[in-house]
């Protein structure tokens, strides 16, 4: 088949979340279908890796993104009662860019990756046409919403309200949506015919130590930008931090991330906190960690962070959303906790055990070969892809 993929992101390198899964999905349907490829670009250092992505693709379309012009666009749709979401990702250059492509090549079906993108296939005419909509947008915005102080939680409940209902209309628009995991469908509100659950992978690293640690350094990894990060370091940090160290003095929080925020690089003045910024290998920063932490109070989806953390044999302590999203056991696979006094015992516990957080890691990592390989998980894609496919909805 010939297949076009749209996403807000250029996929590669993949490196955070949403270019993660882009990048595996392209790679995935490369070795059956010919792919074409139209992406945003919004670092423009990732230009150098469209001959990377060639090696997928044969074609890709990359277009440059404006993230001051973005902002502007997508504060305007707010203010005309649209969503931001898709004001900041409307450009005239990718339609064009895409009506000249689709006026060249038939495709035989089309992949859109985030309701933001939707806009660019509806008018698209393919025998079948998917979206994959990862997380429930309009889920995220109403928890944040629910965090946030007015007026800024007016501004977050009016999006997810509009990209609840949006939505809703790619889902009637396009011939199958995808979701992430089960927990993103059991929210799905609705007719469930032409939903699918597809969820993440992990390609487990061969540079991993796990093992004990000899420091007792909990880590944190995620992209720092992100504001369900920057909301669970800087939560973890302040209020759960202090009571660990009372019980163990040498305990540091070490946050691996890309493009941290004033607010996380704010929290180095607190003892034992340490933000590296980006970093060229997160596993070896994993290595140094006896315990790693993703304390999410707005949590969407499955964290690839999580995966990361499993795949290289370490501890880890999440939140319940973040376990739920895993399907993963408690006290067999990780460990589960969700107030500041339940995280930070348990993480003294882990601290005071390196033999459990080895037998932790371990089992751990059979889990995440058994559950999360990248082709068992976009199995998914084929079966959509497959006429005689059933439309009911498809658990991964």
């Amino acid at each position: 088949m010939k297949l076009l993929y749209i996403c807000h992101r250029f996929p590669y390198p993949p490196n955070k979340g949403c270019k993660i899964r882009a990048f595996h999905t392209i790679e995935h349907l490369a070795k059956n279908h010919d792919v074409w490829c139209a992406t945003f670009v919004d670092d423009p250092a990732d230009m150098q890796y469209v001959p990377a992505m060639k090696e997928f693709c044969r074609e890709v379309v990359a277009i440059p993104l404006d993230r001051l012009r973005a902002t502007v666009r997508g504060a305007f749709d707010m203010a005309i009662d649209e969503t931001l979401t898709e004001g900041f990702y409307r450009s005239r250059a990718m339609r064009d860019a895409i009506c000249e492509l689709t006026s060249r090549v038939k495709f035989d079906g089309v992949v859109v990756f985030s309701s933001s993108m939707g806009q660019y296939a509806r008018s698209i005419d393919a025998g079948i046409k998917i979206i994959d909509l990862c997380d429930l947008d309009s889920q995220k915005w109403a928890a944040m919403a629910n965090r946030a102080r007015a007026p800024r939680s007016w501004f977050y409940d009016a999006e997810a309200r509009r990209l609840a209902q949006l939505e809703a209309e790619l889902y009637d628009a396009f011939d199958a949506t995808i979701l992430i995991s089960k927990q993103e469908a059991d929210d799905w509100i609705g007719d469930r015919s032409k939903l699918h659950v597809m969820g993440n992978g992990v390609d487990c690293p061969t540079n991993a130590r796990g093992g004990i640690c000899e420091t007792k350094t909990i880590g944190f990894v995620g992209d720092m930008r992100y504001m369900p990060n920057v909301d669970a370091v800087c939560w973890f940090a302040e209020s759960i931090l202090p009571t660990i160290q009372m019980r163990e003095p040498d305990a540091t929080f070490r946050i691996v991330g890309r493009s941290p925020t004033r607010r996380v690089r704010q929290l180095e003045e607190r003892r034992g906190v340490h933000v590296t910024g980006e970093v060229d290998d997160v596993v070896e920063e994993l290595n140094q960690c006896q315990v790693v932490v993703a304390p999410l109070r707005i949590a969407r989806g499955v964290q690839n962070k999580v995966l990361e953390a499993l795949a290289a044999r370490k501890a880890v302590i999440v939140t319940s959303p973040v376990a739920h999203a895993l399907n993963a056991s408690a006290d067999e696979h990780l460990v589960v906790a969700d107030d500041p006094a339940s995280i930070a015992a348990r993480a003294v516990e882990l601290l005071k055990d390196p033999l459990r957080c080895v037998e932790l890691g371990a089992n751990a990592h059979r889990w995440i070969v058994r559950e999360f390989r990248w082709t068992q998980q976009l199995g998914v894609l084929d079966r959509i892809l497959t006429p005689t496919c059933a439309t009911n909805l498809q658990i991964a």
